[in-house]
Formats: C-alpha cells, sequence, structure tokens
C-alpha cells in the first residue's frame, strides 16, 4: 500500500470516528424508560418481608435504612413495591430488598390523582460503579407527594409503564 493510500485511508478513519463522536453529542433524545427487572413477575421483593410480616410482632418487623434518591443511574429497572407506611401525610415509605445501596441506587416516579396515589421505584447501577457483589439488602425510599394520602388507593405504577 502507498504511503498516500495509507495517509488516505487514516483521514477517512478520523473523519469518520469525529463524525460519529459529534453526532452522540447534544443528542436530546428523552432517557430511556426502565425495564422490569428479570425477576419483577417471578420474584415479589416484598414477599420476604410481608412473611415476615406474619410471624412477627408490629415492634420486631424489619424497616430498611432510608435511602436518598440518586440522579444518575445505569441498568434502570423497575422493583416491585412491598410493604410501605405513612411517615407524613405527604410522605409515604416504601420497603422491599434490593442489591447492595453501594453499587446501586433508587429513583421514583409519582403520579397522583384524586383517586389514587401510583408510585414506581425504580434501582439501577450508580455512575462509577465497577462491580457489584450479589448482596441483597433490605432498604426504604420516602416518596414525597404533593398532596396528603388521604383516603386515596397507593397503587404500584410499574404494572401501568
Amino acid at each position: 500500500m502507498s504511503a498516500s493510500r495509507t495517509r488516505q485511508s487514516t483521514l477517512v478513519a478520523v473523519a469518520a470516528t469525529g463524525a460519529l463522536l459529534l453526532t452522540g453529542c447534544g443528542s436530546e433524545e428523552p432517557a430511556p424508560q426502565p425495564s422490569m427487572s428479570p425477576t419483577h413477575s417471578s420474584f415479589d421483593s416484598g414477599e420476604p418481608y410481608l412473611e415476615l410480616v406474619e410471624i412477627s410482632s408490629e415492634e420486631d418487623r424489619p424497616r430498611g435504612e432510608v435511602q436518598e434518591p440518586v440522579e444518575v443511574l445505569s441498568s434502570r429497572h423497575f422493583v416491585r413495591l412491598g410493604d410501605y407506611e405513612e411517615v407524613d401525610d405527604d410522605v409515604l415509605r416504601f420497603h422491599f430488598y434490593m442489591g447492595n445501596f453501594d453499587c446501586n441506587g433508587l429513583q421514583y416516579r409519582a403520579e397522583e390523582t384524586d383517586d389514587e396515589v401510583a408510585v414506581a421505584v425504580i434501582s439501577g447501577t450508580r455512575e462509577g460503579v465497577d462491580g457489584c457483589s450479589e448482596e441483597a439488602v433490605y432498604e426504604a425510599i420516602d416518596v414525597e407527594l404533593d398532596e396528603p394520602v388521604s383516603d386515596r388507593e397507593v397503587v404500584d405504577l410499574s404494572q401501568r409503564l
């Protein structure tokens, strides 16, 4: 191959790479929606908690450590909701099992109507994490609402999305 042809091939490759990089920058496509966890329909993450509820008193029931929502997550998926409690008129605390919080983070989405409060909890991998253990931990997240729950029904929004 001649030097001229090698230089031409290199320039074409550099130009193509630059074009690919530029088209990815500034993209304003909406963020992808979380997927259903592979275990979402086959394993109810609230089930172990509910089993403990049946055999334990109110004081002995496990309560997960409350986690703050994480803004950036990858590999996002919905978490099947377990138990919840009203910690304030307009705050619901959801309890469930998830991956180790050093690796995994949480987000939520709430939609409110006059009749119901629909909540989806989303789990995913924290930004900058290289590897995760397969440890399951019992955690919680507080979901802040626009209006008090009152007599509205609380439902799992992930089943509708």
